[in-house]
């Protein structure tokens, strides 16, 4: 439990420096966030073969592809949802809803499911490995920085005030404690095999962050060229991700 409040914790600090990065910085981080959007991607595609996929798929399960096909397909319907802000894009305009300030339901409640769905996995009290976990919370830490600027910039943009943007912002940081309690729960229950049910979660993780980071990658330069920085960048971030194994 005490492991768990701690990746809580994590998560949550991530979502609050998205938000402080916005009020103290707001549209100068632009040329700053596109490299810190491509190092997440390259993070998070590290990750998944680094980290994901050797521990999941000794498991065992017949149906992990069926998972992790699902977990792709999921995250076609919540990017549709979100209009792609889990990549850093945002198309949102007080003009084209109703006026300044109306709420983007939609996108907000896809990222609060995304985030609920990816953080489960870190509930886990069955799997005790540590490489995996630290690997996947700083992973998802990464990943959810640029989401937290993202949110916090359309909140203000829409003409919200910083206070209840922030609370805003705090409701979607949330999700991920509340994803990892969820999972706790369920494991606790005792609802079928530990075993399946972490290969299976974290199956449908792959397809989602396997879709995200891709998309992050290939998005990440005008004309689908890469210039020196961002190759540098999404090298550095495939890289720490593969370090990472080893530093626990």
């Amino acid at each position: 439990m005490n492991e768990i409040l701690t990746h809580a914790g994590v998560l949550l600090l991530s979502a609050v420096i998205g938000a402080l990065v916005v009020i103290a910085f707001g549209k100068r981080i632009t040329g700053a966030f596109k490299l810190l959007l491509t190092f997440s991607g390259a993070y998070l595609m590290g990750m998944i073969f680094f980290h994901l996929v050797p521990e999941v798929f000794v498991d065992g399960n017949p149906y992990l592809g069926w998972y992790v096909i699902g977990g792709f397909m999921m995250q076609l319907l919540l990017e549709y949802m979100s209009q792609g802000a889990e990549h850093g894009h945002i198309h949102i305009h007080p003009e084209a809803n109703g006026g300044k300030g109306k709420f983007p339901i939609a996108v907000f409640i896809s990222l609060c499911l995304h985030a609920l769905i990816e953080a489960m996995p870190l509930g886990t009290h069955h799997h005790h490995d540590h490489d995996h976990s630290h690997a996947l919370l700083w992973g998802l830490a990464i990943h959810k920085l640029p989401i937290a600027i993202v949110l916090m910039s359309m909140f203000v943009g829409l003409g919200n005030s910083m206070k209840r943007s922030f609370f805003l912002l705090m409701i979607f940081a949330l999700m991920a404690p509340l994803g990892m309690f969820i999972y706790s729960g369920i494991e606790a229950s005792e609802i079928g095999d530990p075993t399946m049910l972490f290969s299976a979660v974290n199956g449908i993780l792959i397809g989602i962050l396997l879709h995200i980071s891709t998309t992050i990658i290939f998005e990440s330069s005008d004309g689908h060229r890469f210039n020196s920085l961002k190759l540098l960048t999404i090298v550095i971030g495939i890289a720490l991700s593969a370090l990472s194994i080893h530093a626990h």
